[in-house]
């Protein structure tokens, strides 16, 4: 038999706010197929349109089954992201994209923050108002069945 210990846990308290900091200007934090232009640069002037950015990529992804920019590396990936413009999905998918809906992926991913929506719910509205494509259980189904990572 072992003899355990008990006795009332220390008080935890957090860090003082400068050591809190969990980014640094010298580091790159990000998944670097969803990073955002202005994120893999270190530019100050990030925002909310980064996420933007990133839901484009992960729209890209569910109208496509592939990332915006095939890439073997995180480096020649973020690159792709500051450097290469995307496709438009419908170009790169055997599903039918409705045009609205290939501009809105594209809105999401320029390369200017300036140039995306300037919020979610203008995100949310654009999308909203996308003519949609009955999309069944079964052909859902499939689709995962092809495009699962």
């Amino acid at each position: 038999m072992r003899a355990v210990e008990l006795r009332a846990p220390r008080q935890w308290a957090p860090p003082p706010r400068a050591a809190a900091k969990l980014t640094r200007p010298d580091a790159v934090a990000g998944t670097p197929h969803y990073m955002a232009p202005e994120m893999a640069l270190g530019r100050g002037n990030v925002d909310g349109r980064a996420d933007l950015y990133a839901l484009g990529c992960v729209g890209f992804w569910l109208l496509t089954g592939r990332e915006v920019f095939a890439a073997v590396t995180a480096t020649e990936a973020i690159l792709a992201h500051v450097q290469r413009q995307p496709d438009a999905p419908s170009k790169v998918t055997e599903l039918r994209v409705p045009e609205e809906l290939d501009r809105i992926i594209l809105d999401c991913l320029a390369k200017e923050p300036s140039a995306r929506p300037l919020s979610a719910a203008v995100l949310a509205a654009r999308l909203t108002a996308v003519p949609t494509v009955p999309w069944s259980e079964e052909r859902a189904a499939l689709w995962w069945e092809k495009h699962r990572p």
